[in-house]
């Protein structure tokens, strides 16, 4: 969980460095750069190809897929919370990536103000992404609490000879 956390961060580091998390940083990414507005010092950005698209869309579908999934799965073997919210909270990411990813290409070939949509969706996935790790390492600690102590603690324990 704590490698998915590290690499998760990390990809909202790079969009932080690539849109700076603003609509319109997203809306330049795959768009292009309008360059009466570029200020002089800055890289103009040139609208994403179709093939980047599909290759881009194709790699962060499945291995988001993926990362959820197991997360998911997870999240499912643990005690709390109810089953209502392990439901949500498995479903809602699949949803995500699918609005989100929608949204990527209705603002790259039908309107900029897509972007509000991508930026909602993902927030909405990051946030259920870092509750899925929070709960599950939550779970993995209080299990390891619960042998520990059933075993009458590590410290409270006699040397193996």
């Amino acid at each position: 969980m704590v490698v998915l956390a590290t690499g998760y961060t990390t990809a909202l580091a790079l969009v932080y460095r690539t849109t700076g998390f603003t609509p319109s940083g997203a809306v330049e990414r795959y768009r292009g750069s309008d360059a009466a507005t570029v200020a002089p010092d800055a890289p103009m950005q040139f609208p994403k190809p179709f093939v980047e698209m599909l290759q881009t869309t194709h790699t962060h579908i499945l291995m988001m897929g993926t990362i959820f999934v197991v997360t998911g799965t997870c999240l499912l073997l643990c005690d709390w919370p109810t089953d209502r919210w392990k439901r949500f909270l498995i479903a809602e990411p699949f949803a995500a990536i699918i609005v989100s990813f929608g949204a990527i290409w209705l603002m790259r070939y039908a309107d900029p103000r897509f972007a509000l949509l991508l930026f909602a969706s993902s927030a909405a996935m990051a946030v259920t992404f870092y509750a899925q790790v929070i709960i599950v390492l939550r779970a993995l600690r209080r299990a390891g609490v619960a042998r520990q102590t059933a075993q009458g603690g590590e410290s409270a324990r006699e040397p193996r000879r």
